[in-house]
């Protein structure tokens, strides 16, 4: 068969289940929303769901390799309103190749005209890594983090 390309779908489904695996073993219990994303008559969701101790966690999971990431005004609206329904606190989930994840809140990006962004300076310094899940109860912002970057 040879190399075939993998497609922009199968990189994100693929680092999705990565992320599942490693919530799993940190203790959650795990979904993933399939679908998630697809399509303008698509119900919102995140891609992924995670619940332990009674809290619930949203995720919206990118697998980007550029030096920064953008989620459009819409997406991120449709993440927080299904979030604020299932009260479940919403967590961008960025895998950026051979850094791992980093997990942001929306507060970390900046707003500009067509979307929320963030670049790899400030989701490393912002953003929690994959331990952080396995050595917290849940996930934790300091009250101290950053406002939206101007």
């Amino acid at each position: 068969m040879g190399n075939i390309p993998m497609t922009h779908y199968n990189k994100g489904a693929n680092a999705e289940r990565e992320l599942l695996q490693s919530l799993y073993e940190a203790g959650f219990a795990v979904c993933r929303a399939a679908g998630s994303g697809k399509g303008k008559d698509t119900i919102p969701t995140p891609d992924a769901i995670a619940l332990r101790g009674g809290k619930i966690y949203a995720f919206e999971c990118k697998a980007w390799k550029a030096g920064s990431l953008h989620i459009s005004h819409q997406q991120m609206n449709d993440l927080e309103q299904w979030s604020a329904l299932a009260g479940a606190e919403l967590v961008i989930a960025w895998k950026i190749p051979r850094k791992g994840w980093r997990f942001l809140k929306k507060e970390h990006f900046h707003i500009n005209e067509k979307s929320y962004a963030i670049n790899l300076e400030n989701a490393h310094k912002h953003g929690k890594e994959i331990d952080h899940f396995q050595t917290q109860p849940s996930i934790h912002f300091p009250a101290n983090s950053p406002q939206p970057l101007k």
